[in-house]
This record gives structure tokens, C-alpha cells and sequence, in this order.
């Protein structure tokens, strides 16, 4: 009779632990699949809030940049001289062409970048397309195809507004 009476405890022993195993795998089964949803959440919360980050240095970008500078204009054309290895590309790693100007590298990093529109007192309206050389604070050079109408053109300073269009 005990023997009768072990083998009917030992066989629901292994019963329950089989039932316990079972419940453990799904339990696993589960967790992974929270860890999987709560790390596709934890993505999206962090690239939101990667963008807030973004959104906020924009905010904080345009408080700093005065829309309004006197600065050094001058003129260049896409003479080797003048520029570095490939001086048909600019900066912005399109084409140089008229009506378009490099800015100094002060006023780019205050949110005077490539593709924005710039009033230049007495000149007219320009597009950012290039960076001038790091020696350059303040200033803009104007892009004029011929070599001799850029020396013409000389350094001159007047205002020049950054445009919101």
C-alpha cells in the first residue's frame, strides 16, 4: 500500500511540476513579449523626445541668430584660387551659380543655412549655398561668374537680413 501510495504521490508530483514548467514557459513567453512592446516603446519615447531636443535647439537656434547683421560682402567666382579642389560644387554640394552667396562660418552656425534667403542691403535677395574659409567672422561673398566683375564688385559692408520664406 505505500508502495501504491509513493507512486500516487510521485506521479502527481511530476503532474505538478510539469503544470509548473508549462505555466513557466508561457510565463517566459509573456516576458518576452512585453520586453519586445516596452523596448519598441521605449524607442518611440526616445525618439520623440529626440525631437522635442530638436525642436528646442531650432527654438533656441533662431533666438540667438539675429535676423538682422552688418557684415563684410565681397565677391567670388569658381576660380581654383579661390576655392578648394572642385570649385563648381559648393558647400551645400550643389552647383555655385549667380544669385546665390557663402556666408562666414559665425553666421551659419547662428542658423544662416544652406537653402535660407538673405535681403542684402542695396544687392537684392540671395540663396546660402557655400561656406566661406574659417578666417572669414561676419561676412558674405557673393557669387559673380566672372572673374573680373568679382574684383570689380571690391568689399563693401552693408546689412543684411535673414528672410523666413
Amino acid at each position: 500500500m505505500t508502495r501504491h501510495l509513493t507512486a500516487a504521490v510521485l506521479t502527481a508530483l511530476a503532474a505538478a511540476l510539469v503544470c509548473t514548467l508549462a505555466a513557466l514557459a508561457a510565463q517566459t513567453s509573456e516576458l518576452k513579449e512585453l520586453k519586445t512592446t516596452a523596448l519598441a516603446s521605449e524607442y518611440r519615447a526616445e525618439a520623440a523626445r529626440l525631437i522635442v531636443t530638436d525642436q528646442e535647439y531650432l527654438i533656441r537656434l533662431e533666438k540667438q541668430s539675429r535676423p538682422v547683421s552688418m557684415v563684410t560682402v565681397t565677391a567670388y567666382n569658381a576660380d581654383p584660387a579661390q576655392t578648394d579642389s572642385d570649385p563648381e560644387i559648393a558647400a551645400s554640394m550643389r552647383r555655385v551659380r549667380p544669385g546665390t552667396i557663402a556666408v562666414s562660418r559665425d553666421l551659419f552656425n547662428r542658423g544662416w543655412v544652406f537653402g535660407r534667403k538673405v535681403r542684402i542691403e542695396g544687392l537684392g535677395i540671395y540663396e546660402i549655398n557655400d561656406l566661406m574659409a574659417a578666417r572669414h567672422d561676419k561676412a558674405i561673398d557673393v557669387f559673380i561668374g566672372c572673374n573680373h566683375q568679382a574684383l570689380a564688385f571690391g568689399k563693401r559692408r552693408a546689412h543684411a537680413a535673414l528672410l523666413n520664406i
